[in-house]
């Protein structure tokens, strides 16, 4: 399933039970109406603490002159994980409180680490975090790879101004009305309870785990649209031997970035 192989797809993301990172930490794979009375947007935010990248906030990093290339997803991370409430967390750790973490070096490799101030024995180090990362990242079908890896100053600075500048525009439209804030999780359901061949209705899909949303949504798109496709070689439009990508094609692909 995963490029790292450590995560058994059929227990862990298929068959929706909570992922054991270790032997103090579990992620807790939640259902739809879970993230629904949390909050979708505080639930979002919280992901974002765990599986954001330097370039993610590339923009704040520039005004703190730090340049995002500089740093890595573990460097954002571990400046933040002790101040992350266990009110927020808990919707993918349980009891687990970040709160109780202080930053450490490893005294036997000279690496940073964070380490539980009332258990020392509970400690993460980056391959840790870097499992928490995957997992979230895996479930939640959001890319490993950065956009866009640029090689100097000058070609940097124009993305980050471009960022600015669309971020901006995205505020500004939000708040004359010209741009509605949408519901990610509405919007898959509303598409998968209207396919025919999706057995959930508005009420029971609430007790789908909700990376299993994710993988029903992405499913059924990729069917319709493969359906297209095989339409168009039937007819003659499309040949086969010209597709440089031949995934759309598969009955079972691999839908995850």
């Amino acid at each position: 399933m995963d490029k790292n192989n450590f995560i058994d797809e059929l227990k862990y993301s298929v068959g929706g039970s909570n992922y054991p990172v270790n032997a103090y930490i579990t992620i807790y794979n939640p259902y739809v109406y879970e993230v629904r009375d949390f909050g979708e947007d505080l639930y979002y935010s919280v992901l974002n603490l765990f599986v954001r990248k330097p370039y993610d906030i590339a923009v704040e990093l520039f005004d703190k002159k730090i340049d995002y290339q500089s740093v890595s997803d573990w460097d954002l991370f571990f400046e933040i994980a002790a101040k992350i409430p266990v009110e927020l967390s808990c919707i993918l750790f349980g009891k687990l409180n970040f709160m109780d973490f202080v930053p450490c070096i490893n005294p036997e490799n000279g690496f940073k680490c964070l380490v539980n101030q009332h258990d020392p024995g509970i400690c993460i180090d980056e391959a840790v975090y870097r499992k928490i990362a995957a997992y979230l990242r895996y479930i939640h079908f959001i890319s490993e790879k950065v956009e866009y890896d640029v090689g100097n100053s000058m070609a940097k600075k124009f993305l980050i101004d471009r960022m600015r500048r669309k971020r901006e525009k995205l505020a500004k439209d939000l708040e004359a009305g010209k741009r509605k804030s949408c519901s990610s999780i509405s919007s898959m359901i509303k598409y998968c309870v209207n396919n025919a061949g999706f057995k959930y209705d508005y009420e029971t899909v609430m007790n789908l785990k909700l990376n299993l949303l994710y993988e029903s949504y992405y499913m059924i798109a990729h069917d319709k649209e493969r359906d297209h496709v095989l339409s168009g070689v039937y007819h003659g439009t499309i040949d086969t031997a010209k597709m440089k990508d031949k995934n759309i094609l598969s009955m079972i692909p691999d839908l995850h970035p």
